[in-house]
């Protein structure tokens, strides 16, 4: 049998996130085009849009989001279950409340629970009762946080809660890791903690890889 070819050319993802994946809103488009101009890391269109479908299928009652960003991640989550309480934490608070300015661009306002908080993801995650009930946690934070918080989740999570960490490949460099480089080497062992702990989990190639599992 011959070689499958890689899917992964250049200019095929600009153009997955332009031109193929729905957007059920054009304020997406804008946040995109404010994250660029800004140089700040959001999720793709595409990772967004399998956040969103994740939620639909699942419903939580409550999620957990660490590292809010401009909320671009927040308000796919949103567009996917509009019923479920989103709690969101960044220590960046100016940037974060731009989740506000485009949840009202959207129509939104009315139509979401999300609460905003300024705090550490580790500092916030200190106080087990804030999270210990909660049915979904997306991890898009500081990288070198990404085994730390796994640790402190996972044996203390509710049976049935799901988790999905993004940029678990890590623009490629999984396969070439540098150990000088302590992101690259908490991402690595993020992978390592889930192989041997984790019985079941799913890698979703888009973006900058999207990990999902459930406890």
């Amino acid at each position: 049998m011959k070689p499958r070819p890689s899917i992964y050319i250049d200019g095929l993802e600009p153009f997955i996130d332009s031109e193929l994946v729905y957007k059920p809103n054009s304020v997406f488009s804008e946040m995109e085009g404010y994250a660029k101009e800004k140089n700040i890391p959001i999720v793709t269109a595409a990772t967004g849009a399998v956040l969103s479908h994740l939620v639909s299928f699942l419903v939580p009652t409550s999620i957990l989001e660490l590292g809010t960003g401009i909320g671009y991640s927040t308000l796919w989550m949103v567009q996917g279950s509009r019923s479920s309480k989103i709690i969101t934490v960044d220590r960046h608070e100016e940037q974060a409340k731009l989740l506000d300015e485009y949840a009202n661009k959207m129509g939104l306002e009315d139509q979401m629970d999300v609460t905003r908080v300024t705090d550490s993801v580790l500092d916030y995650l200190k106080d087990e009762n804030l999270w210990r009930e909660v049915d979904f946690f997306f991890v898009d934070c500081d990288k070198i946080t990404y085994p730390s918080i796994f640790r402190t989740l996972w044996p203390k999570a509710k049976k049935g809660a799901c988790f999905v960490f993004d940029n678990v490949l890590w623009h490629g460099r999984v396969l070439h890791p540098d150990p000088k480089k302590p992101s690259d080497m908490a991402v690595m062992e993020l992978w390592n903690e889930v192989k041997s702990q984790v019985s079941e989990y799913t890698l979703f190639p888009v973006g900058d890889g999207l990990l999902f599992f459930r406890k």
